[in-house]
């Protein structure tokens, strides 16, 4: 009876720090509710099965991430909620990703936390940055003079790399990537090289750093 009750008590504190960590979406007429919107905030409007990870416990919930707003969304008793890009929250399994909290300076050169997939992990951690821009409406800008609507629409996405406790730092080009690693500058041109590895290609950035993290 003892171990019920404390399982019980254990469930229902991890219950209280999700939620608390979490904010309530308010039913609010906004762009993403509009019908007349094109595009979607979204990486993806349905809701998958995850798992919200802190330093001592973690729970599983239906989650879905906002890439316009850099929010997880989710459901408690069938009211949707946010989590921010908090420091208490280790990583977001979700899906077939991993989302991890990181600071970074964003495009307005204000620092934050925000969210980003971790790509590869080791000497050097890979991350990638979804974001989605909203364009709002204009009237008579159409292709046929007609009212052009408002629109989400995907960013191509950023990657950024960190060695150990460092600072986050946005991939510019492979150069500036081999600079980094004074180590192994000959071996990583040598591979960039032979394997044409580009700074905007996911997959041949995680083979990049897969390669590092090996030597």
């Amino acid at each position: 009876m003892n171990r019920k009750i404390k399982l019980t008590l254990g469930a229902l504190c991890l219950l209280i720090i999700t939620v608390a960590n979490a904010q309530v979406i308010q039913p609010t007429n906004t762009a993403a509710a509009d019908a007349t919107v094109k595009g979607t905030p979204y990486l993806d409007e349905a809701y998958v099965d995850g798992t919200i990870l802190y330093a001592n416990n973690a729970r599983n919930a239906a989650l879905r991430y906002n890439a316009y707003k850099d929010v997880f969304e989710f459901k408690v008793d069938g009211q949707a909620r946010v989590l921010d890009p908090l420091t208490s929250i280790k990583k977001v399994n979700f899906g077939e990703s991993t989302f991890v909290v990181e600071k970074y300076v964003n495009d307005k050169g204000i620092p934050k936390y925000g969210y980003f997939t971790l790509l590869d992990s080791g000497k050097v951690n890979l991350f990638s940055k979804k974001s989605v821009k909203f364009t709002p409406g204009m009237k008579g800008r159409g292709l046929d003079g007609g009212d052009q609507p408002a629109e989400f629409r995907r960013n191509p996405d950023e990657f950024y790399f960190k060695m150990g406790g460092g600072e986050l730092i946005e991939i510019k080009s492979i150069k500036q990537m081999i600079a980094a690693f004074p180590d192994k500058q000959e071996e990583l041109q040598q591979f960039a090289k032979k394997e044409k590895i580009s700074p905007r290609d996911e997959e041949e950035l995680v083979k990049f750093i897969k390669y590092y993290n090996s030597l």
